[in-house]
C-alpha cells in the first residue's frame, strides 16, 4: 500500500474516534463508545457461557463470586452489576468484559492459593475494564 492511501486510511478511521483519558490521567484513543463496548461484551459473554463449560463446583464457585464481589464493592461506580462465571478450563487466567461480566478460569485456582492473589488477578482484569482497554 502507498504512503499517501495508508494515511487516508487511517485518518477515516480515527475521524469515527473519540479521544479520551484513562484513570491514570494518559490519553488514549477509543474506537468504540461505552455503550458499543457494553454491547460487544455482553454478546462475547454470553457466546462463551454457551460454548464453554461452567463449573458446577459450588465451593469453588461461591469463592471466586466471594474474591468479585469485594473487588466490585469498591470501583466507584455502584450502578454497574457484575456478572462472575467459574469456568471449567485448565487455562491459568480470568478475564472482565465491558458491561459488568468477569470470567475466572478454574486453572487459576490452581496458581493463585489464597484469596489475596486471586483477588490481584480478578483486579488487574476489571482495571482493564475501567480503563477502557477493549
Amino acid at each position: 500500500m502507498k504512503p499517501l492511501a495508508l494515511t487516508l486510511l487511517v485518518s477515516a478511521l480515527l475521524v469515527g474516534c473519540v479521544n479520551g483519558q484513562s484513570p491514570t490521567g494518559r490519553g488514549q484513543t477509543l474506537l468504540f463508545s461505552d455503550t458499543q463496548m457494553q454491547q460487544m461484551g455482553a454478546q462475547s459473554f454470553e457466546t462463551m457461557k454457551k460454548s464453554e463449560k461452567i463449573s458446577q463446583n459450588q465451593a469453588q464457585t461461591q469463592y471466586v463470586n466471594c474474591v468479585s464481589k469485594r473487588i466490585t464493592a469498591v470501583l466507584p461506580d455502584q450502578s454497574q452489576q457484575w456478572d462472575v462465571v467459574l469456568f471449567e478450563s485448565e487455562q491459568v487466567n480470568a478475564f472482565a468484559l465491558p458491561g459488568g461480566h468477569i470470567g475466572v478460569y478454574t486453572g487459576l485456582l490452581n496458581v493463585a492459593t489464597n484469596q489475596d492473589q486471586l483477588a490481584t488477578v480478578i483486579g488487574h482484569e476489571v482495571a482493564h475494564v475501567l480503563a477502557q482497554h477493549g
